[in-house]
């Protein structure tokens, strides 16, 4: 008789069609539960799926000065008609006003798109003597073209959070914060 050298067999019992998901570590006879390949491949792509978002939000917005000076131009003009009406003023027609906005982010060398602060100057006509006023905001921006806008002077225009009404009544000035959105799309 032949001698043959005995057979060794791994630890891991590996089948032609399926590997087992239990195996015995290196280190000693423990019993290990392996990952399946699926498994893995959903905790990479769960990892990966929020940096592509986050990268690709990371390009142009489409926000810019044009469309947002347009919104905040028409909303003062006919926030400001009211205000007129509420104080017992004449009521100006908001074309009579020719409300024109410029607004900045940040420095000029700050890109000029995107949510975040903005500083607006809308200069308008006051009716009578027809001389420019300019009345100042700080407006945030949001990322889906929604606007606060909080009112920073003069005083008499939108620098107040109330007005004098007739009759010496406090009422809530309409130009203090104004709200809008627009299509930046």
């Amino acid at each position: 008789m032949t001698r043959h050298s005995p057979v060794r067999r791994s630890p891991v019992r590996r089948s032609p069609v399926r590997r087992s998901p239990v195996r015995r570590s290196p280190e000693g006879g423990r019993l290990v539960r392996r990952r399946p390949v699926r498994r893995r491949v959903l905790a990479v792509a769960g990892a990966v799926l929020p940096l592509a978002v986050v990268l690709t939000s990371c390009g142009s917005t489409g926000i810019t000065a044009t469309p947002l000076q347009a919104s905040i131009s028409r909303t003062f003009a006919n926030l400001y008609v009211l205000q007129q009406v509420e104080q017992g003023n004449p009521r100006p027609s908001p074309r009579s006003l020719h409300a024109k906005a410029s607004c900045q982010r940040g420095t000029p060398s700050t890109p000029q798109e995107g949510s975040g602060n903005w500083l607006c100057l809308i200069t308008y006509q006051v009716a009578g003597p027809g001389y420019p006023v300019v009345a100042k905001y700080k407006v945030d921006v949001q990322t889906d073209g929604c606007y606060a806008a909080d009112g920073d002077g003069p005083a008499s225009v939108n620098g107040s959070p109330t007005i004098t009404g007739p009759h010496y009544a406090q009422i809530v000035n309409p130009l203090s914060l104004i709200d809008g959105c627009f299509d930046f799309t």
